[in-house]
């Protein structure tokens, strides 16, 4: 099970339009200059979020995108199925059955105990995260 590149960044931008004032728009270029992720890969990623109403797009010249739900409500979880469709333990590959039921029971049970952990963490704990780091 490996987390990708694409949900990271996604996360990423959340927090990052979950730390915007209110209902002002962030344009693709300065979630860019923030995060060191491209503009074509942020566009990428934004539309997935759009789609599952986590983040609404403002076109012109003040446009940009905005967090459309509080960042207590969105959880990791939510954001890995938008972009992986979920937390997926392996599937067998082998025809050979020796072993198959309790390998693949044990892997069910570490992708469960992942999407529990991920449901648990929400952009508001990621932000007082961040909030702790500066304070220090």
């Amino acid at each position: 099970m490996r987390i990708s590149t694409t949900a990271h960044n996604a996360s990423l931008l959340l927090a990052h339009l979950a730390l915007q004032d209110g209902n002002k728009p962030v344009p693709a270029a300065t979630l860019s200059d923030k995060t060191g992720i491209s503009v074509k890969f942020i566009e990428k990623i934004i539309r997935s979020l759009k789609s599952a109403g986590m983040v609404r797009s403002v076109r012109g010249v003040a446009g940009g995108h905005i967090l459309c739900r509080r960042p207590e409500d969105v959880t990791l979880a939510q954001v890995l199925r938008v972009i992986e469709g979920g937390v997926i333990a392996p599937t067998p590959q082998a025809d050979d059955d020796f072993m198959q039921a309790p390998v693949v029971g044990s892997w069910d049970s570490v992708a469960q105990a992942l999407e529990e952990t991920l449901e648990k963490i929400t952009l508001a704990d990621l932000m007082q995260k961040e909030a702790s780091i500066y304070s220090q």
